[in-house]
């Protein structure tokens, strides 16, 4: 190749390309923490998804405000009734009315919360950066309570407001009753944390969907059955306080007001043992800070 020809050819061009300091602001790790707890909220709600993927949280949420909203809806509508809200439907029986819808939307939502990032092996790049695992924990008990509250505390503060708005005098009806917000606020707590602990858990054993979510209904299904077998073996009530699915409502009413009987010391015992047991093998399966 002569010289001409390679005057004639392409020139080479030198990239100055070297790393910069980041001139923006740096935000706090809480900043990125709760940005995990908006997105952990938003996946299970279908939010920024398909159309398709809003349905069934959003049926549930709906069949979970209905009787609160058609009872306070009662007496807004038609003047001539005279009945507050709460007694058409009082706390107790809005609790255990929506016990079913609670069960369906954890069974669906909660296991599946921590499946998809073991699947997807993405758990070193977390805690390599943004997260801890103690911060990743935390992240996703609280998208799990937030969740978990829509079901249980949102539509007993419905009741609570509607019953406020369809009083003769709503400000004496409130001094009257202000003292029953602390009580829904524990009964909600009561459930919620059960049921966050106990799906949380049992979705941080698998990396599949459906083992996390069959394993909460087996719990929560199967439990009921076996405890009302020895109930009715032994003839004492002592064994409904083992139910998963009942129990935590038995406990939470309670607070509220009764209504379902005396659950006995043994289920505030199951209850510890769920919700501290719960939260100890979800922070032990994420300490080891990999996708194992």
């Amino acid at each position: 190749m002569t010289e001409g020809n390679l005057q004639q050819g392409p020139r080479a061009v030198l990239h100055d390309i070297r790393y910069s300091r980041f001139a923006g602001q740096l935000r706090p790790r809480r900043a990125a923490v709760g940005s995990f707890v908006a997105s952990g909220i938003r996946r299970p709600l279908g939010l920024r998804r398909s159309a398709s993927a809003k349905i069934w949280p959003f049926l549930l949420l709906a069949a979970a405000y209905l009787p609160s909203l058609a009872v306070v809806a009662v007496p807004l509508l038609v003047p001539a009734v005279r009945l507050q809200p709460t007694d058409l439907i009082d706390y107790p029986q809005l609790l255990t009315t929506n016990s079913v819808v609670l069960l369906a939307f954890v069974a669906t939502s909660i296991p599946s919360m921590l499946t998809r990032d073991r699947r997807d092996r993405v758990l070193s790049l977390y805690f390599a950066t943004a997260l801890s695992w103690l911060e990743y924990v935390l992240g996703v008990v609280l998208s799990a309570l937030a969740l978990l509250a829509l079901i249980v505390l949102g539509p007993m503060l419905v009741l609570f407001v509607g019953s406020i708005a369809t009083a003769e005098a709503p400000g004496t009806w409130f001094a009257d009753n202000v003292g029953d917000l602390p009580r829904i606020v524990a009964a909600a707590a009561v459930v919620v944390l059960f049921h966050t602990a106990l799906s949380l858990a049992i979705g941080s054993l698998t990396a599949k969907r459906v083992f996390a979510v069959g394993g909460y209904l087996a719990v929560v299904l199967v439990g009921p059955a076996l405890t009302g077998v020895v109930a009715a073996v032994t003839g004492e009530d002592w064994p409904l306080s083992l139910d998963p699915s009942s129990g935590p409502i038995r406990l939470a009413t309670t607070f509220i007001g009764g209504g379902l009987g005396d659950p006995g010391a043994l289920a505030w015992v199951v209850w510890t043992v769920v919700v501290v047991g719960g939260l100890g093998v979800l922070a032990g399966r994420y300490a080891k800070g990999g996708d194992a």
